[in-house]
């Protein structure tokens, strides 16, 4: 069974604004479920409690994370580990978000996810984020980060290919890739938008020798992309309209694309 929640019940499920949907008891039945989201499960744990009992599923989406719900969401999702492959967790404000993901000694992260998204304010990553050696998608929103080694833990994950930061996920104003094999090895897809605080993206020379698509969008006018030249895959680099930039910037990004091997071209979004 694929259909998400709320084709199940029509009727049954309530909107709760832009943060999920609550949910009628009795659906922890749907044993069979492969597809739950997008559900808040901030008004109580029941609902966590019955979301633990459907261990087929594969695709989980949540909101509405706090303290006060943090222990039935980790046994949820040790419940679940076995077969989740992607799990969406949203959440609004809650400054430290990552305090509500940590998991105890007794439960454990689902080990086997190969897509997860973040939305809300983490300031820093979950601690372990760096155990999903299936990830291949990660996206974060809102998320604040500020810690600088969080592009060091996330170049470990060995079979990441897709990196999304969106909207202020990212606090720092250097975002360096640095040559390591052990670094980002897999990833083939990098997209940047609004990080408003960035101010420089660099590639090192031997950087993310996978990385085909580059794609960014409301960048900070005086940012700088440097190393282009270097990535040695690379096939696109997307930018949002040239007018929100200075020629100067363009014509550096079309210098450094020109002198890459590869012949990667530039393009804008539709």
């Amino acid at each position: 069974m694929t259909a998400c929640f709320c084709t199940v019940f029509p009727f049954g499920a309530r909107h709760l604004n832009l943060s999920g949907v609550l949910v009628p008891s009795g659906f922890n039945k749907l044993t069979a479920l492969h597809t739950l989201g997008t559900v808040n499960i901030g008004r109580g744990k029941a609902t966590l409690q019955d979301i633990s009992r459907l261990t087929r599923l594969r695709k989980l989406g949540l909101a509405g994370i706090n303290m006060g719900n943090r222990k039935e969401f980790c046994l949820a999702l040790s419940a679940l580990s076995n077969n989740l492959e992607s799990l969406s967790v949203r959440s609004v404000g809650n400054p430290g978000l990552v305090g509500c993901l940590e998991f105890d000694d007794m439960y454990s992260p689902p080990e086997n996810l190969k897509s997860l998204k973040l939305y809300g304010n983490l300031v820093k990553l979950p601690a372990w984020i760096d155990g999903l050696k299936n990830l291949v998608k990660l996206t974060l929103k809102r998320s604040m980060i500020e810690h600088a080694n969080a592009m060091q833990i996330l170049g470990k994950l060995p079979s990441l290919k897709t990196l999304r930061l969106l909207e202020n996920s990212f606090q720092g104003k250097e975002l360096l890739f640095v040559k390591d094999e052990k670094a980002f090895p897999n990833l083939t897809r990098l997209v940047l938008i609004l990080l408003s605080n960035l101010t420089s993206v660099e590639f090192e020379q031997g950087a993310t020798p996978n990385l085909k698509m580059l794609q960014c969008y409301g960048l900070p006018s005086k940012s700088k992309v440097s190393g282009l030249k270097y990535l040695r895959s690379l096939k696109e680099f997307m930018l949002d309209d040239d007018a929100m930039y200075d020629k100067s910037f363009v014509e550096g990004l079309r210098k450094q694309l020109a002198e890459n091997t590869n012949r990667p071209i530039l393009k804008r979004y539709s």
